[in-house]
């Protein structure tokens, strides 16, 4: 690969960058959006890096002295896949195929906050909350006071996805990222009462927290006795 085409994959690559931050806004898909700017720094640095090395390529290239045979390693070829990617493939967030891989190994608990979880109210509409704290509130409920949370009508945002083995119901997940999709973690909920659509079909389902059977040993896989579900579109950020 000459250095001029290495060159112009650098300023592909920073503008397929900035392409998914700044334009379609898909980076949700691949890392937390925190990482928005950064990213978008990056994609700059790499395209002006690129730029000034055309540029410096276009202007001795009249220079008798210049190596015009210089080549890079024939590796640098590799950049052109996550342009390709970007641009053609676009892959799309994780969905039920990373869930279904986890079924076997749940995701601990998160930990309550500091101050603990605020109560909730037993009437009314159903309090929206996240998967993680859905888990946490029913882990503590489970292996504490099971009254604390059991009847709360509850509302959950995911995906629907496979249950385990042997498993009754179906559930609907969302993956927790840490950093980006490489380190992904399901949160998974167990539903039961509600037929379940197909799988990776997003859904906001509304029940309340169905405590295991008496002498069940503490799970983190929670139940939610659903009462109704909606479908939904895929939100702009499919992570916690």
């Amino acid at each position: 690969m000459s250095r001029s085409a290495q060159n112009l994959l650098l300023v592909l690559v920073g503008g397929a960058m900035l392409w998914i931050t700044l334009g379609s806004g898909e980076y949700v898909n691949y890392v937390r959006p925190g990482f928005r700017y950064p990213l978008v720094a990056a994609a700059i640095a790499l395209v002006v890096l690129g730029a000034a090395g055309l540029r410096r390529e276009w202007r001795d290239a009249g220079d008798a002295d210049h190596d015009h045979g210089g080549h890079g390693p024939g590796v640098a070829w590799l950049l052109c896949l996550p342009v390709l990617a970007v641009f053609i493939i676009a892959p799309p967030a994780l969905g039920s195929f990373t869930a279904a891989r986890g079924t076997a190994r749940a995701a601990p608990p998160p930990p309550a906050p500091a101050e603990g979880f605020a109560p909730l109210p037993r009437t009314g509409a159903p309090a929206p909350m996240s998967m993680g704290e859905f888990i946490g509130r029913a882990y503590e409920a489970q292996t504490g006071d099971p009254a604390s949370f059991a009847g709360v009508p509850v509302r959950l945002t995911g995906f629907v996805s496979p249950p385990a083995k042997g498993e009754r119901g179906w559930r609907v997940t969302r993956l927790k990222v840490a950093c980006c999709a490489g380190d992904a973690i399901p949160f998974p909920v167990i539903v039961r009462g509600l037929p379940r659509p197909p799988a990776d079909t997003w859904v906001r389902v509304e029940g309340v927290w169905e405590p295991p059977a008496t002498g069940r040993r503490a799970t983190v896989v929670q139940t939610l006795r659903g009462r109704s579900l909606q479908r939904i579109g895929r939100p702009g950020n499919s992570y916690e």
